[in-house]
């Protein structure tokens, strides 16, 4: 007979536990979720979790060089700089992972320079559906969404100054203003303000309001704040015409996300278990796919090999893993989850809101 499932990270290493779930119900024994964003900065347990899956290590390494050579403009309040941060991939490839583990890499930076704060507008999750539609059910407008970011910030600064009194610009109709305002208040208590954007729910095929949303952000990125701001799309092209819109002499950091491959499976595997390899001497071979051939004038199949893994996101990644290692230790059996052991999804891309990745 079985006992009580040991739900720690030990158990199932593939397990999130929510940020402060456990210091607000420390008498709880709360279990880890399946699924959950990475707060390296806030929760201590997500830093050995993070992967670099989808190249993500090259886009905190680029994130890194260029917030170290901002950062001295970043805090002169005569340069009225500050800086966006605009991370785009398709849904459910770690961009929210990624801004966090950009957060939590500066937060650590910046010590001693300056006091570093983190207002997030969607939460945890940075989710944008208190934000994206009005009162009315319809989709908000910008300056509404706005203001509604605004408002969550200023919150946070109320919490973290306390004995500071605000001026009332920052509450106020103007949103530009307010955040001229809030750039001097971090000014007075010499500090940095990450603030993460919500995730909103976009509408536009083409990108113009995306755009349009980024340049309003980017305006408000004034001295000693740093903004950062998720987009999801169906394709690259779609992210590159949203960014090409934004003012190339302003300063923007462009962190992209795509798509999985098998290689990925493996590397998120062995992290779980602190780097050890995989049993596997050969890698798991990819199916090949006929196509038309053209140029020869043969009329014979040409032989691509698309990779499965590029069907799939981080999400479904780590769910599986999840409910294996759950599984296993459900049978009694010591925890041991291998990219053997994951099964390439066959679902079909555009479902998936995304394009897939493109034969080698």
């Amino acid at each position: 007979m079985i006992g009580p499932l040991d739900e720690t990270e030990n158990a199932n290493p593939f397990g999130v536990y929510v940020p402060e779930s456990r210091d607000r119900l420390p008498a709880t024994h709360v279990r880890p979720k399946a699924d959950h964003p990475l707060v390296p900065w806030k929760e201590q347990s997500h830093v050995h979790q993070w992967v670099d899956v989808d190249h993500a290590g090259q886009q905190l390494v680029r994130f890194e060089e260029c917030f170290q050579e901002e950062l001295p403009g970043l805090l002169v309040e005569e340069e009225g700089r500050g800086h966006l941060v605009v991370v785009t991939g398709p849904v459910g490839m770690g961009k929210t992972t990624l801004i966090h583990r950009c957060v939590h890499w500066a937060h650590e930076y910046v010590q001693g320079l300056a006091r570093p704060v983190v207002a997030m507008a969607g939460g945890y999750q940075n989710l944008g559906d208190k934000v994206s539609w009005d009162p009315k059910g319809h989709f908000a407008e910008t300056p509404l969404i706005n203001t509604f970011i605004r408002d969550r910030i200023v919150r946070k600064l109320e919490k973290e100054f306390p004995g500071e009194p605000l001026d009332p610009v920052l509450t106020g109709d103007d949103v530009q203003k307010a955040f001229s305002g809030i750039s001097k208040l971090l000014a007075r208590q010499e500090s940095l303000l990450f603030a993460i954007v919500p995730h909103i729910d976009w509408r536009d095929a083409g990108g113009e309001v995306r755009t349009n949303f980024l340049k309003t952000w980017l305006s408000h990125a004034e001295s000693r704040i740093v903004l950062f701001v998720e987009i999801s799309h169906q394709n690259r092209e779609t992210a590159g015409e949203v960014i090409a819109g934004l003012p190339s002499n302003m300063p923007v950091t462009h962190l992209s996300l795509g798509s999985l491959a098998t290689e990925d499976t493996v590397k998120f595997t062995e992290t779980a278990r602190g780097g050890h390899p995989d049993p596997e001497s050969t890698p798991p071979s990819l199916p090949a796919i006929p196509t038309q051939g053209q140029g020869s004038g043969s009329g014979q199949a040409q032989v691509q090999v698309q990779d499965p893994w590029s069907l799939a996101d981080v999400r479904h990644l780590r769910r599986e893993c999840f409910a294996i290692a759950k599984e296993q230790r459900e049978r009694g059996e010591a925890v041991h989850v291998t990219a053997a052991h994951l099964t390439p999804p066959t679902i079909d891309p555009s479902a998936m809101g995304r394009a897939p990745r493109r034969p080698a």
